[in-house]
């Protein structure tokens, strides 16, 4: 007797049918995906809990009327040979979709190394920042080739500038000495919580250190500042030194 297989290749040795074209068939039930077997009952299932299937109601499924079957299919079954040739058809469709999209895929590429190229100093500069933001901007930009406007470009070239000068910061001073600081604030980070508000002051000295006063609010940004503060501690935030002081003294 022939062997039959499935269309997934397993061997089939179950009730054989024949169509009105007098190919091999045969049925199978179809699962209800609304219904579980839950302490040897059959019910409507609500939901998964702890990975297992659960029901609070106790009615019985809507969908298949509790038998656990909500259809019956036929399908066709096949010789090896057969089995065969449609799997060698199948892979070559596979085979031609995949030349395809590795084509689109590499015509694509080399439209956005084109587009990178164009605007190689933009993305030189991009390139030398590290970090989830910056990463996320090329990626955008490179995937949608949109050109860089100038108000990107502008912040590119300030988050170098700024970690340039971040690099040269270094601690002032020792801890629980007064000090004399000139500078400008360079941002104010104002944060709320159950004792009420608090401005975070970060303040860039004129020689280019940083200092940080957390507590009332010093002036807005961009605004230059003269204070006597005590230093409370010599501290680091993304590689940048800072200086962190209480009490400031306007002067």
């Amino acid at each position: 007797m022939t062997k039959l297989f499935t269309r997934s290749g397993a061997e089939y040795s179950g009730n054989v049918q024949f169509n009105a074209k007098g190919k091999p068939t045969y049925t199978y039930d179809v699962a209800c995906t609304r219904c579980h077997v839950i302490n040897g009952q059959r019910l409507y299932v609500m939901g998964m809990l702890n990975g297992q299937p659960y029901s609070r109601t106790g009615f019985d499924c809507y969908a298949c009327g509790n038998t656990g079957v909500i259809s019956t299919k036929t399908a066709p079954l096949y010789t090896a040979e057969k089995l065969a040739k449609l799997n060698a058809a199948s892979d070559k469709r596979d085979a031609a979709k995949s030349a395809k999209l590795a084509a689109i895929q590499a015509e694509h590429q080399a439209a956005k190394d084109a587009f990178v190229e164009m605007h190689k100093p933009f993305f030189d500069t991009l390139d030398g920042l590290t970090g989830e933001f910056w990463q996320r901007l090329r990626n955008d930009m490179t995937n949608r080739m949109k050109t860089p406007t100038e108000r990107q470009i502008e912040l590119v070239n300030g988050e170098v500038a700024k970690r340039q000068q971040n690099a040269t910061s270094t601690h002032i001073g020792t801890i629980g000495e007064r000090v004399e600081i000139v500078g400008t604030i360079e941002r104010i980070i104002t944060t709320e919580n159950f004792y009420g508000i608090k401005h975070i002051n970060i303040i860039r000295c004129n020689n280019g250190n940083v200092v940080v006063y957390r507590g009332n609010y010093l002036g807005g940004k961009d605004d230059s500042i003269h204070i006597m503060a005590t230093i409370t501690e010599h501290g680091e935030h993304n590689g940048t030194k800072q200086t962190i002081v209480q009490r400031p003294k306007i002067i």
